[in-house]
């Protein structure tokens, strides 16, 4: 009979570590535990994949090789990594692993991505079990997407504005939203007290503000600015505006200078306070002018002697007798040196020297 009750006996011992105990601790089992939800920073300057670290428990009295496996529906815009391995616990340890999630920038934060992280037993004591007697334990998340700002100051007119005492000048500005989300754009002037200080008045409001969609673009907006009223000297001076995000207290600035001239106050409505510029174009017209009358004066020279020519009788009947001249000449010689001292013109008396000078010669030629 001994002999007949060996080989079951046998038998039980092997499947013993198959058979589910009654007591809960016995029996083949599986915890899994995972971190709190991801959130994936996709700004295009300092995007990073996002891990998750999850632990599995040997809750069974024999080692287990455990499966991770991981639903997932990222599509091309996010992928999941380190959710498929196995692992050989023994009875009553743990066992780490990190899963990782890599996705496009840009993303925008309104969207999130939901996961569930499977860890099932597929072996106890070294002995595959079948699917159907195969214990596991889950646990879901959601991948979220951090929101970033990123706002773009939009001044096409970045030139020096020139302006008289009292004057002034306004100057267009517009901002865009370029985070991944819905953002209030707020733009200041940075050195507003600097320029207050120096006696500019900004009689509207220096702050502006609006709420904009992604990639939207403000209306365009105006910042009007009163030069001082009384300058002693010239007032050479930056405007610096600052365009900030209110999504994200990390997000860089943008900024723009324009610079301001004012000028003095006793440097305006006299020909003395003529800017360089302006005596630099009076002279070129002059000299231009000038090149004009010398040019026709030179045309009558020709034709005059063209109409003094004599005939052909006249050179077969006697000597040539040629008109003293050197006076006319040295009238014409002194016209070119007042015309190449056009350059060193001070004022408007030197030009109406040469006029006269140019009137007489035209006298001598009639």
């Amino acid at each position: 009979m001994l002999k007949r009750s060996f080989p079951l006996l046998v038998l039980v011992i092997f499947l013993l570590p198959l058979i589910p105990l009654s007591s809960s601790q016995g029996a083949l089992g599986v915890n899994i535990n995972c971190g709190s939800n991801p959130v994936m920073n996709v700004h295009p300057l300092n995007y990073e994949p996002v891990e998750l670290v999850c632990t599995i428990e040997n809750t069974s009295l024999a080692e287990e090789t455990i499966e991770i496996s991981a639903e997932f529906e990222g599509g091309n815009t996010v992928q999941i990594q380190g959710a498929s391995d196995e692992y050989t616990v023994p009875s009553g340890e743990t066992e780490e692993f990190t899963i990782t999630f890599l996705g496009d920038t840009k993303i925008p934060s309104s969207s999130s991505f939901d996961f569930e992280i499977m860890a099932t037993v597929i072996k106890g004591q070294g002995f595959d079990i079948p699917e159907f007697l195969q214990t596991n334990s889950s646990i879901s998340g959601k991948l979220e997407i951090g929101t970033y700002g990123i706002v773009e100051l939009l001044i096409s007119d970045k030139s020096t504005r020139s302006l008289e005492p009292s004057g002034e000048v306004t100057i267009n500005l517009q901002f865009t939203n370029r985070g991944n989300d819905q953002d209030k754009v707020e733009v200041r002037i940075k050195n507003q007290v600097e320029l207050e200080n120096l006696g500019f008045i900004f009689p509207q409001s220096t702050f502006i503000a609006e709420t904009l969609a992604i990639d939207a673009t403000s209306p365009v907006r105006e910042v009007v600015i009163n030069a001082p009223a009384d300058v002693s000297e010239k007032i050479s001076v930056n405007i610096q505006f600052e365009a900030s995000s209110s999504n994200d207290d990390n997000a860089a600035l943008s900024e723009i200078s324009i610079p301001l001239s004012v000028e003095t106050s006793g440097s305006s409505g006299t020909l003395s306070g003529l800017s360089e510029d302006s005596q630099d174009d009076m002279i070129l017209y002059g000299s231009i002018a000038a090149g004009a009358i010398l040019f026709f004066i030179l045309i009558g020279v020709i034709t005059r002697s063209i109409k003094k020519k004599p005939s052909k009788n006249d050179i077969t009947s006697g000597t040539i007798e040629l008109p003293d001249s050197d006076e006319d000449f040295d009238d014409l010689d002194n016209l070119f040196e007042d015309l190449d001292d056009l350059e060193d013109l001070d004022d408007l008396d030197d030009l109406d020297e040469v006029l006269e000078d140019l009137d007489d010669l035209l006298d001598d030629f009639e």
